[in-house]
């Protein structure tokens, strides 16, 4: 797949509102569908600032959360207390509400050792056998997850065949968490949730410069994008 073709699975919004909105409600089809079908639904999330609206709204919509399963995409290995803890973000955004039931599955077991945590959240992450839908962000050099460019461990990332890896970023907390591209690409559907023209113009150039984010475009993928 081209940017030409990437073009034609992107949905484009006035406002980031608005696509928090759209996206929202496309998230709780899909969820509600899997727990008429399954019985339970498995959602797994990136942290950041940029998806905190569509938490919020996600919070407010009544469906079983207490059948629903949330996973991390990528944390950065610090305390859940930390304000950098997507672990943290999560639960004071999305956990609330409405949803104060959903489970969350952290990454951050045991943050005295990177090695042994690690093996944990692979352990725990086992859960995931099946993945309704995904939720990934876009950075400025085009890294998704915590899988970045120029970075020998998300090289392994890209590559391995295990759920979870560890990986170095260009900026503070540069221990992260990632779950590998090959876990990733088992969700039913996948969501790209970026804002900016600067990001944009990244999301084009992203084939030519190889981009971690490039690995992502196929059939299960929905881009949402707002200025």
């Amino acid at each position: 797949m081209d940017y030409e073709n990437v073009e034609g699975i992107m949905k484009r919004f006035e406002s980031k509102e608005l696509l928090e909105d759209s996206l929202a409600g496309e998230l709780i089809i899909v969820l509600g569908e899997a727990i008429e079908k399954y019985g339970n639904a498995t959602l797994v999330v990136s942290g950041g600032s940029t998806p905190k609206g569509l938490f919020k709204k996600l919070s407010e919509r009544k469906i079983p959360w207490k059948n629903t399963t949330i996973g991390l995409v990528d944390e950065r290995f610090v305390n859940n207390s930390s304000e950098y803890s997507n672990e943290k973000l999560i639960r004071e955004t999305f956990l609330q509400r409405e949803a104060y039931e959903a489970t969350l599955i952290p990454m951050v077991f045991d943050d005295s050792n990177e090695e042994k945590n690690i093996d944990l959240v692979r352990k725990a992450y086992e859960k995931f056998d099946r993945i309704d839908a995904i939720i990934l962000g876009m950075g400025d050099d085009g890294h998704t997850a915590s899988i970045f460019p120029n970075d020998p461990s998300s090289v392994n990332a890209l590559k391995t065949k295990e759920l979870i890896v560890s990986t170095k970023a260009p900026n503070y907390p540069t221990h992260r968490i990632t779950c590998s591209i090959d876990f990733l690409k088992r969700a039913e559907r996948t969501f790209l949730f970026i804002t900016g023209e600067n990001k944009l113009q990244v999301l084009q150039e992203s084939f030519d410069k190889n981009y971690p984010i490039a690995q992502f475009y196929n059939q299960n993928t929905d881009i949402y994008y707002s200025k």
